[in-house]
C-alpha cells in the first residue's frame, strides 16, 4: 500500500496542484500559468473569502490528489443561504486504487458545515462518480440538458459519421443546412440596444433584484460575483453583453469561445432576462449568433433545465437538447431540516455559470 498524507492545501501548494492538473490525460490541456491563474482566482478569490480544499501528497512531497469547495451564495425563495460547489476532484492514475477521493470527500462531510456552509452540491456529467457521491448521502435533485444550435454541420459529421463514403455522400446536403442555419435569426427587435462591456457595474445590481425574484432557487448573481467568474478569470477570456430600454438594464448574456470534447464551441456561460420580457432575450441571442457566425465555430450551447422559464426563448432561436446531460446533486446535513427535494427542482435555474469548466 502506498504512503500519503491527507491535509489542507496551502498557498505553496498550487504550483504542485497545476502540475497534477496537467498531468491527468482526460481533462483538456491546460498550460501550467493559465491553471495556477484559474485556481487563485476562481477558488482562492471567491467573493466569500472561504474555501475548504484538501490535497493528498505521497512520501516525495507530490500532490497526487486534490478535492475542493467553493462557497456560492444562493437564494432559497426569500431565505438567504450558503451553498458549498464540490468542483477540481482529481485523482493520480497512479494511486486510484488508494480510495483518496472518498477520504477526502468524508472529510468535506464532517467539516462543511463548520463554515456555515448550508449544503454541498456540484454538476456532473460521468456516472461513475455521480454514484460515487451517492454512496456518501448525496442525493440528485434533478438532470439538466446541455442545448446546442449548430453551425459547421459537415465538421460535426465527420466526428460522429465515421464512413468516408457516407460522409462524402452527405456533405452537399449538409452544406445547404449550414447556410440556412447561417441565416436563422429571430425577428429583428426595434428599440433595444446591445452593447459590449469590459466589466459589470452596480447598475446590473438594479437589474438582478429586480428579475431574480422569478427565479426562487439559483445562485445570487451581482456584479461582485458576476466580475468574480467572468472579468477577473485571467486564464478565460468571456464576452459581456447587455441589452438597454430606455438606458435601463434588461438583460445580459456572457459568452465563451472553447474546445467541448472535440468541437469548437460558442458557450452561452450565463443569460438572464425578465420571463415578460422575451424581446431582450431574442436580442441578445441575436447578438450571439452574429458572434458565433464571425467566429467559425461549429455551435454554440448552454446548459438548462426543461423547467426554465427562459427555455422557450433558447428553442425559437434555435436551439435543440442534445443527448449530453448533467445531473444536479447535493448533500445537506443529517439531523437538518431538508431545503431540497426533487419537487423543487423545476424552480431551480443553473447555467454554464454555476459549471466550473465553463
Amino acid at each position: 500500500m502506498a504512503k500519503y498524507i491527507i491535509r489542507e492545501a496551502h498557498d505553496d501548494d498550487i504550483p504542485n496542484i497545476a502540475q497534477l492538473r496537467i498531468k491527468i490525460k482526460e481533462f483538456q490541456p491546460i498550460e501550467l500559468e493559465k491553471y495556477i491563474l484559474y485556481w487563485n482566482s476562481f477558488i482562492k478569490g471567491n467573493p466569500c473569502s472561504i474555501q475548504k480544499v484538501f490535497i493528498a501528497l505521497n512520501e516525495d512531497n507530490r500532490v497526487i490528489a486534490h478535492f475542493a469547495m467553493v462557497p456560492f451564495k444562493f437564494r432559497k425563495k426569500e431565505t438567504p443561504l450558503l451553498g458549498g460547489f464540490v468542483c477540481e476532484l482529481m485523482v493520480d492514475e497512479d494511486y486510484r486504487q488508494e480510495l483518496l477521493f472518498p477520504k477526502m470527500l468524508l472529510r468535506m462531510i464532517k467539516e462543511y458545515n463548520k463554515l456555515s456552509v448550508d449544503f454541498l452540491y456540484s454538476l456532473g456529467n460521468r456516472t461513475e462518480v455521480v454514484r460515487a457521491y451517492q454512496s456518501f448521502g448525496f442525493r440528485i435533485i434533478g438532470k439538466l440538458a446541455v442545448y446546442a444550435k449548430p453551425y459547421k454541420l459537415t465538421g460535426m459529421a465527420q466526428h460522429f459519421i465515421k464512413n468516408k463514403i457516407l460522409n462524402m455522400l452527405m456533405k452537399p446536403v449538409l452544406f445547404l443546412a449550414e447556410q440556412v442555419l447561417r441565416l436563422r435569426m429571430t425577428s429583428r427587435v426595434t428599440g433595444l440596444k446591445v452593447i459590449e462591456i469590459s466589466r459589470f457595474d452596480s447598475s446590473v445590481d438594479q437589474f438582478i433584484s429586480r428579475v431574480q425574484k422569478r427565479f426562487p432557487y439559483c445562485i445570487l448573481r451581482n456584479a461582485a460575483v458576476l466580475n468574480w467568474r467572468t472579468v477577473d478569470s485571467p486564464s478565460r477570456k468571456y464576452r459581456i453583453l447587455i441589452i438597454r430600454d430606455e438606458g435601463e438594464i434588461i438583460g445580459y448574456i456572457v459568452l465563451r469561445r472553447m474546445h467541448m470534447k472535440t468541437f469548437d464551441v460558442l458557450a452561452v456561460v450565463d443569460i438572464l432576462f425578465s420571463p415578460e420580457r422575451f424581446d431582450a432575450g431574442r436580442a441578445l441571442l441575436n447578438a450571439a449568433h452574429k458572434t458565433a457566425l464571425q467566429s467559425g465555430v461549429h455551435m454554440s450551447t448552454c446548459l438548462f433545465s426543461q423547467h426554465d422559464p427562459l427555455l422557450p426563448i433558447l428553442k425559437e432561436c434555435g436551439f435543440f437538447k442534445t443527448p449530453e446531460t448533467f445531473s444536479l446533486f447535493l448533500h445537506e446535513p443529517k439531523g437538518s431540516s431538508p431545503h431540497f427535494g426533487k419537487d423543487t427542482f423545476d424552480k431551480w435555474h443553473l447555467t454554464w455559470l454555476d459549471h466550473d469548466s465553463v
